[in-house]
């Protein structure tokens, strides 16, 4: 089973994903998925993805909102179409140290109790 699935909710945002994407591409561990749920936007996002998507790098799922709903809809959607154990939500303008799934997996294969 998948331990992490990074989430990231986004709109209008293709101008700052890329750096979240090299960053997701240079992880140190490959136990983890990106969903990525778009609000509708109306930039390039969809064809940018649909790029990454192919390139098959690492695990990406896409899904249009098919109207523009807000953040809170968006992780709703992206808590559904979770498969990880763990869901962390990271923004389309940020992005993550090379060793940060692999810190998170180690930390998380030792708690005793997983509640």
């Amino acid at each position: 089973m998948m331990i992490v699935t990074i989430f990231t909710p986004t709109y209008n945002r293709a101008y700052s994903l890329s750096q979240l994407y090299k960053s997701l591409c240079s992880q140190t561990s490959s136990d983890f998925e990106w969903i990525i749920v778009d609000d509708c936007s109306s930039d390039n996002t969809k064809s940018l993805v649909r790029e990454w998507i192919e390139e098959k790098k690492i695990s990406i799922t896409y899904f249009l909102q098919p109207q523009n709903g807000g953040k809170h809809r968006a992780i709703n959607k992206g808590v559904e179409l979770a498969k990880g154990e763990l869901f962390f939500i990271v923004d389309s303008d940020d992005f993550l140290t090379d060793d940060a799934v692999e810190s998170i997996v180690s930390e998380w294969s030792v708690l005793p109790e997983k509640q």
